[in-house]
Formats: C-alpha cells, structure tokens, sequence
C-alpha cells in the first residue's frame, strides 16, 4: 500500500504535468478512496456513497456501471440506479453561449424565443425549450429544395417548438481530467487487481466507463441514434420518436422535436384523455419487441420518464443509450428464448456459449446444472407470470460465475426487459412479454426471408455433413494408421468407481450361472429322448445329473437375485 509520501509524490507529478488544479484534484480523490477505504472492499451503497462523494463525473460513470451488470455483480448495478446527481442548472447566458457558438450566429437567427427555465438538468447536459422563428425557417427554404411549409431533417416548421439540449462547458475536459486523475489514484492504491466479484479489475473498469460515456458526451451519436431509430419507427403504427435536425446540432448542442404528454405509467392521466392503458401496454411491448427480433436497434434505458403518450402515440424519447444487436446475436436471442420456453437447458447452454467470451476456467457440467434448474424453476409457473428480463438476469449471473460474459447489448437487453415489464405491471398487468415474444416470432418465422434463411441454413448444413461424411473414411484410416504406427497414443480413464465395478462382476457371474443353468436344462431335455446307457427309472443318468446340476444352480440364481435386491434397498455393498 502506498505512503503519504508515495501520494504526495504523485500529487507533485500531477502539478508539474498537468498544473496545480489537477494536482489538487488528484489529492482530493486518494482522500476521498481512503475516507471510504476503498482498499479494504466496498458494500453496494458504500460504492454508491464513494461516486456521488467523488461528485458528477462518477455519478454520471455509475449510471451508466448500472446497465452493466456483466461487467458488475448485479448487486452493485441495482444500486447504482439509485444516483442523482444534485448539479444546479447552468445560468442561462452560458446556455446562451453554447448554442451560439454552436450556430456559429445570434441564437435570435434561428428561434424566436428560448425558455429560461430549463425542462431539466442533469450532470451532463440540461435541455430547455424553444420556438423555431419564421424568418429561420425561410432562409433554410431559400438555400434548399424542400418544399414551403414542410419539413425536413435539417430544419423544423416555422413556430414549431423544439427540446434543445446543452451540453455543460467544460465537462468533457472534466471528465476526461477526471479520469486520468482515478486512474493515477488507482495505481496508486494497488487497486489494479480484480476484486472479488467484478469480472473487470477497477482500471479496466474505467476504460470501458471511459469508452461508454463519451459516446453519451458527443451529441452527433445521440442524434444519429435518434434518426436510425425514427427510421425503424416507421414500419410501427402509432409508434414514434422526436425528429432530431441536423441542420442546427453539433456535438454539445442536439436540437429536437419538443415532446408534450403523460407518461407511459400515468394511468390516471391515460385514462383522463380517453386512452386505454392495456392497449398501450401491448403496443409498447409489441414495440420493444419488434426493436430487438426485427431491428436489432434498441432503447436501453426504457424508463417510463423516456416512453411519452402524445395524441394515442407512444413516443420513445432520450435515445443515448441505445443496445445493438447483429443478425447472429438477434438469431442467438431467439434460440435461448426458444430453449427457455420449451425447457431445454442444453440448448439454452449451446447457445449462450455461442455468444460468450470465455475469460477462465468453466465447469460445463456445473454450468448445465445451474442452466437447467433455472429453466426448470420458470417452466414451473405460468407461461404468463415469467419475468423474461428477470430470468435473463438470473442467467447472466450464472455465466459470471462461470468465466463468461456475453456482449454488452445482451446486458443491456435484459435490463430493459425487466423495465418494460414494470411498466406492463402498472398499466397493463394481463399483458405477458414472453407470449408477445413467442407470437412475434412464429408470425416472423412464417414470413418469406424466414422461410429464405431456414432454406439456406438446411442447404448448408447439408452440404457440410455430406462433404463431412466423405472425408471420414479416410480421415478414420489415417488416424487407425498412425495409432499402428505409434504415431498417436489413446490413453483412456474411464474413473469407474469401485463399488460400480463390484456390482458390475456381481452381475455378470449371477447371469453367467444363469445361462449355465438354462444349457443344462436344454442338454439334459435332448439327453431325455435318446437310448443312452446308463439309465434311472428310464431316463440317461447323464440326463439325470444334468437337471439336477440345473434346478442346484437355477435355485442359487433366483437366491442370489433376491439377496441382491435386498442390498440395493438398503443400500449395502453387493
């Protein structure tokens, strides 16, 4: 463990590379490891407690540690749910200065008016409302071709009112500052190692914290998230997300449909405009289905404060985290659903380990186990009352024990299952995600591009296992032929234990003196009919030994058999 001095020498580093306030900055961290003495392992709310005192940089880290739980025990990811970052707003001359900037001229250019109180405020970025000016509108029509009136991805309606989102200034040099400091800090405090329970030691950790929040730090993601997703919306009736305008975004400055209306969970305010919550459920579920199966694109943070009710349309809002999946992960989904469903924990096992990364030793036969008594625990309560979320979970949990972790999107996907199933719970509690799932799949599966790739895969797969079978014959030969040559050693440890090898030649004599019994028997018949001497009372005297050698060892066999019974219900050795 490292010395005052040791710290003090770093600080020192720190000021001559990177000036005093880092230096500082670098002293406040290590104080703040060691007041929550970081060394000695940390409880879930004890982590909790140590970001929010290491302040909005880590909280806005451990948001994002929270969706995932492949990465940290789920313990840990739940708890990190629970951090609100306690930023005041920006004042509104700064919000001011960043959207002009952005604009590259006076904001009044482009809106007629920017509400000063902001619709929200958070660590990164805080979002306040405005109304497009007409005069705006015009000079983009002017230097275009789109046509009066409509709109376009580049610029709204004229009067139409948009969510601009701000991104703080300063906060990515912060974060970025932030980061390199903990590092330094943890290198310091010889926290490199793994701890207990994270499959990641704390410097990995925040690299992949690293990697994923600047992703949410640069707007142009957000954005280009929001026009793929509007893009797949498209195919879903009464289903949408705001348009985001390219033509006034950048990097710190995202500017957007505004969106007005209840959330997806208000049921007093659904009920009020004459919406029938259950059938917003199902749309919802149905939704968030077709996002994974069909589009492989997803809302990873399906909160009910980011799904909005606008006119009888469910409005996906806050599209920064989104979950990607490949067409190979999308079919992998679909096979362990499937195994899940049919209680098959073989097949559920084969395909989660298509999927994963081994990171370590694996006990397959512990991890089938673990497998099939999850399986077997849901497929013991009604198909309508399984939490598939909570179910992926359980798995994921299983595979963290195991040495495997799995891509990032299915962490992901399993949390926003269990979300989506919550809201389900208050507005439409009939309603079952694995039986929308289950139906999904079977109206996809009857679809022609299904039909299309089950044709090819059965093409393929036939096509390997002829050329397989035709290689085999010679492949059996040459293997045969370099075992004769001594090229090749088969050694072989079949591990029977002694008391099944015991039971084994128990068995095995009492059939032998069976089959000796029963050829006695036959011979002595066949000796019956002749004229062989000498005889008694008429028959053979061969013959006659012959029964009576075959009723002495026919009375052993059944005695022995019953003997052998007897042991096995009470357990004794044969």
């Amino acid at each position: 463990m490292a010395t005052i001095k040791d710290v003090a020498q770093v600080a020192a580093e720190a000021r001559h590379t990177k000036g005093v306030g880092s230096g500082r900055r670098l002293r406040e961290i290590v104080r703040i490891l060691r007041r929550h003495h970081a060394l000695s392992g940390l409880t879930p709310e004890e982590a909790t407690s140590l970001l929010e005192d290491l302040g909005p940089t880590f909280v806005k880290m451990g948001q994002i540690a929270a969706n995932r739980s492949d990465i940290i025990p789920p313990a840990y990811a739940d708890a990190f749910k629970q951090l609100r970052a306690d930023v005041p707003p920006m004042p509104f001359a700064a919000v001011l200065t960043v959207i002009e900037a952005s604009l590259g001229h006076s904001w009044q250019q482009t809106f007629a008016c920017i509400e000063e109180k902001p619709l929200g405020s958070a660590s990164i970025a805080q979002v306040h409302r405005a109304r497009i000016a007409p005069h705006a509108a015009r000079n983009t029509l002017a230097n275009s071709f789109a046509v009066p009136d409509s709109r376009s991805d580049d610029m709204p309606l004229a009067h139409t009112w948009v969510a601009i989102k701000v991104r703080r200034p300063g906060v990515v040099e912060q974060m970025t500052q932030d980061l390199a400091l903990i590092r330094q800090a943890v290198a310091l405090m010889g926290l490199t190692r793994a701890a207990d329970g994270i499959k990641l030691s704390l410097d990995d950790l925040i690299t992949e914290l690293d990697r994923t929040t600047r992703q949410e730090l640069d707007f142009r993601v957000e954005l280009q998230n929001l026009r793929q997703f509007r893009h797949y919306m498209d195919s879903q009736p009464k289903v949408e997300c705001p348009a985001a305008y390219v033509g006034i975004s950048s990097d710190d400055v995202l500017v957007m449909d505004f969106v007005e209306g209840p959330m997806i969970n208000d049921e007093y305010a659904l009920r009020a405009l004459g919406l029938d919550p259950a059938q917003l459920g199902h749309r919802l579920a149905e939704s968030y289905v077709t996002q994974i199966v069909d589009d492989g694109f997803f809302h990873a943070d399906p909160h009910p404060g980011n799904i909005l009710v606008r006119d009888g349309d469910i409005v996906w809002i806050d599209l920064g985290m989104v979950g990607e999946l490949t067409m190979t992960e999308r079919t992998l989904v679909g096979r362990m659903l499937r195994a899940s469903a049919e209680n098959d924990p073989y097949a559920l096992m084969q395909a989660l380990l298509t999927a994963a990364r081994i990171d370590g030793p694996v006990d397959y036969g512990s991890l089938l186990d673990q497998l099939g008594r999850i399986v077997s625990l849901y497929a013991s309560v009604d198909v309508a009352a399984i939490n598939v979320g909570s179910a992926l979970l359980d798995v994921l949990e299983v595979l963290r024990t195991q040495n495997l972790v799995l891509p990032p999107s299915f962490t992901l996907l399993a949390r926003g299952l269990v979300t989506i199933e919550g809201v389900l719970v208050d507005i439409a509690p009939q309603e079952s995600v694995i039986d929308i799932v289950s139906d999904h799949m079977k109206r996809r599966e009857r679809t022609w591009p299904a039909l299309e790739t089950k044709a090819r895969e059965f093409a393929s797969t036939t096509l390997s296992s002829v050329e397989a079978a035709v290689r085999l014959p010679t492949q059996a030969s040459h293997t045969l032929d370099m075992i004769n040559r001594g090229h090749v050693k088969v050694n072989a440890d079949l591990g029977i234990p002694v008391d099944a090898l015991a039971a084994l030649y128990s068995v095995s004599g009492t059939v032998a003196m069976a089959l000796i019994s029963a050829g006695l028997f036959v011979g002595s018949s066949l000796l019956a009919q002749t004229n062989m001497h000498p005889q008694l009372l008429g028959v053979p005297l061969l013959g006659v030994v012959g029964y009576v050698g075959a009723f002495v060892l026919g009375a052993y066999v059944v005695w022995r058999n019953i003997v052998i019974r007897h042991r096995q219900k009470n357990d004794e050795r044969l």
